[in-house]
């Protein structure tokens, strides 16, 4: 599915429209599979909104995390990707400011896995995907 989806994005882009992929989608997943007439034993993993950007919009592109602390051969390095995370964060949170968002990286991270309150309905992924009659081990 998300091969699928990065296809449809440079498609997209080839054609001049934009496109984001929507993770929220996972928070309601029964409201999402309802309101999308799935049969059972099948759950939106994300969406993906396309259309034409706005040139005026002062959208940017996000900083993600260098390769260096995401990829790893053979075994994985926890100093070296903890190496990157300050330099990381400074600029995050530049790119935040600027976009009207709060906090670094970290922070953010942080906040959204202080307890089940905070994961905006994931907490209750695994009921929803029993309920939805999806094989949950």
């Amino acid at each position: 599915m998300a091969l699928a989806a990065q296809n449809a994005v440079v498609a997209a882009e080839a054609l001049g429209l934009g496109s984001c992929y929507v993770g929220a989608i996972r928070n309601r997943p029964e409201e999402v599979a309802a309101e999308l007439g799935l049969p059972p034993h099948a759950i939106a993993a994300f969406g993906l909104a396309v259309g034409r950007p706005d040139p005026t919009e002062d959208a940017g592109v996000k900083p993600r995390l260098p390769q260096q602390a995401v990829l790893h051969h053979e075994q994985y390095d926890a100093g070296l990707a903890d190496a990157h995370l300050a330099t990381y964060d400074e600029r995050l949170a530049t790119y935040n400011a600027r976009h009207g968002l709060a906090g670094a990286w970290t922070d953010r991270v942080l906040t959204r896995l202080a307890g089940p309150e905070s994961m905006a309905g994931r907490h209750r992924l695994r009921e929803a995907l029993e309920r939805l009659g999806l094989p949950v081990r």
